[in-house]
């Protein structure tokens, strides 16, 4: 096994090369030795261990993954149902998934022991329709085409804005018979009617 810190040392060079950096100080820098062994290592089939000693990354804050992945809504809806897990989770909220897909729900969410606890649809929207971003509170059926969610069905809509990452948590009740919602998030509009539910994590029980 060659040294980790021997490894470390020539990964350091090599990142300073493909940088052409030229100031490379002897300590380095491994030895003929070292490298040596490395080679008998890869010979021998024998392991050998390999330390990355810092890496850097950044996030593309022009990225629009939302645009990207309209042809396939059912992905963009599990990148919604992820966004909420962690959402939830973070906010403290205990949070299951029902087995299966055969329930109308994603998630069962409660905000401590003993408490009420909520079946939650999520719903994903990245497009805008009339300066609003719409979500249809609906479920496809077999030969029956679209139905609304009922009471029976879900307790919350979870709708994700995903431009914005903004999320409304509408009671079913509060829904009633629509069968499409629009939000205005980062739009003046006259009659903004899902606003008071935007954020409302309260409707989960949050304290």
């Amino acid at each position: 096994m060659v040294p980790a810190p021997t490894l470390a040392a020539r990964e350091r060079r090599r990142v300073y090369n493909i940088m052409g950096d030229e100031n490379i100080g002897d300590e380095n820098v491994g030895d003929e030795k070292d490298m040596g062994n490395e080679t008998n290592a890869r010979q021998g089939g024998g392991d050998y261990s390999l330390i990355i000693p810092w890496m850097m990354a950044m996030a593309d804050p022009k990225e629009e993954w939302w645009k990207r992945m309209r042809k396939n809504p059912k992905r963009s809806g599990e990148v919604s149902q992820a966004a909420f897990l962690l959402k939830a989770r973070t906010r403290g909220f205990k949070v299951a998934l029902p087995w299966g897909d055969s329930e109308r729900y994603d998630f069962v969410v409660w905000a401590e022991e003993g408490g009420p606890m909520f079946r939650v649809q999520v719903k994903g929207t990245g497009r805008l329709y009339r300066r609003g971003y719409e979500v249809q509170p609906v479920h496809s059926t077999r030969g029956q085409g679209k139905k609304r969610y009922t009471k029976k069905d879900i307790d919350v809509v979870a709708a994700h804005v995903q431009p914005v990452d903004v999320w409304y948590l509408l009671p079913i009740g509060a829904v009633g018979r629509a069968k499409s919602l629009r939000f205005y998030p980062d739009i003046k509009s006259r009659r903004p009617m899902w606003e008071e539910y935007r954020e409302a994590w309260r409707v989960l029980g949050e304290r």
